[in-house]
């Protein structure tokens, strides 16, 4: 492979790594106020209950964008350790596809991944909601209050990318990327932080990125998206630890998921495979010749962040990319 010149490997870079593989899906409807649809998972004899040894039993979870990817493998580890979760996500590809050459998730995919999470034996809510639409946020927030028995854990982590130049980016691109990625992060903390208070604490976990720690080219708005991830994550860690809230947030670099791998990613990258996409990765990681890492890896970050090991850390970020971030200069 021909050296890259200093351009060049910055545009590859940037590409490489804009989406961080979160699973999309919560708050990419039209905004509207309308209750969310919600079904419960009944609990029968024959299911197995979680154990009180668990490091999450006895929590409830509300967890954004839960349909696949990132958001589905935090769902499924978040159930196997104890944890009742609250899954969100649009799973409708007709109410955004401003991004070419990407589909979000679809309601066969959300079922599927509610059925993969029921099977730990914990609670299961299922809703189709809208992070960008406060009133439903507030909404999904109290349905899983009343119908889980309260909210321990929020992970804020549905997402939305669109690849193009700073320059060439149009006013519906930049807006899609804010609302989900900014606005939707606000509105899913604003509509649980009243019953993260009622348990007398909570963490709230949000998906950063590699992408908010330096400066990528090619990434449109999502650079600028997840540099305002971090800075709230630090703020509302300064503002709500008086009332027992953690607040902390995860940079995942490349990870295996439909975002990732797809069509648009590829292009922006100037690749055509994975096989082509890992060996444009490999050479910027320490931990290099692993590709993409999976969702369960940032998964159990998250596990990590939500249990009682870390109820001392808060408004921080931590990285998970393959070491990627040991080229930040601080």
């Amino acid at each position: 492979m021909k050296k890259l010149n200093r351009s060049r490997r910055g545009l590859i870079k940037g590409a490489t790594l804009a989406a961080t593989g979160m699973a999309l899906g919560a708050g990419l409807a039209p905004l509207q106020t309308q209750p969310a649809t919600a079904q419960t998972s009944p609990q029968t004899k024959a299911q197995p209950q979680p154990s009180s040894a668990l490091p999450l039993a006895g929590k409830v979870a509300f967890v954004t964008g839960a349909a696949r990817g990132i958001g589905r493998a935090i769902a499924e580890v978040f159930a196997r350790n104890g944890a009742a979760v609250a899954m969100l996500d649009l799973a409708d590809p007709a109410r955004l596809n401003s991004s070419r050459g990407y589909r979000v998730s679809n309601i066969d995919e959300f079922n599927t991944a509610v059925a993969a999470v029921k099977q730990y034996g914990t609670g299961v809510l299922q809703l189709q909601v809208d992070v960008r639409d406060l009133a439903a946020m507030q909404s999904a927030a109290e349905r899983t209050h009343r119908e889980l028995g309260g909210l321990d854990i929020v992970v804020a982590n549905a997402g939305y990318v669109a690849w193009h130049s700073f320059e060439d980016g149009t006013p519906q691109l930049w807006h899609d990327v804010v609302d989900v990625n900014v606005h939707g992060v606000f509105n899913t903390a604003k509509a649980a932080i009243p019953f993260l208070k009622q348990r007398g604490g909570g963490r709230i976990i949000n998906m950063a990125s590699v992408g908010g720690r330096a400066g990528f080219a090619g990434n449109g708005a999502y650079t600028a998206t997840k540099w305002a991830v971090i800075g709230m994550t630090k703020q509302a860690a300064q503002e709500l630890g008086q009332y027992n809230i953690t607040v902390n947030a995860i940079a995942p670099g490349a990870v295996n998921t439909p975002m990732y791998r797809s069509e648009g990613q590829m292009r922006s990258m100037g690749v055509s495979s994975r096989e082509e996409q890992d060996a444009l990765l490999n050479p910027l990681s320490p931990l290099g010749n692993a590709g993409a890492i999976e969702p369960e890896a940032i998964a159990q970050t998250a596990l990590f962040l939500a249990s009682d090991a870390a109820k001392t850390i808060s408004g921080t970020t931590i990285d998970n990319a393959l070491g990627f971030n040991a080229s930040y200069t601080a």
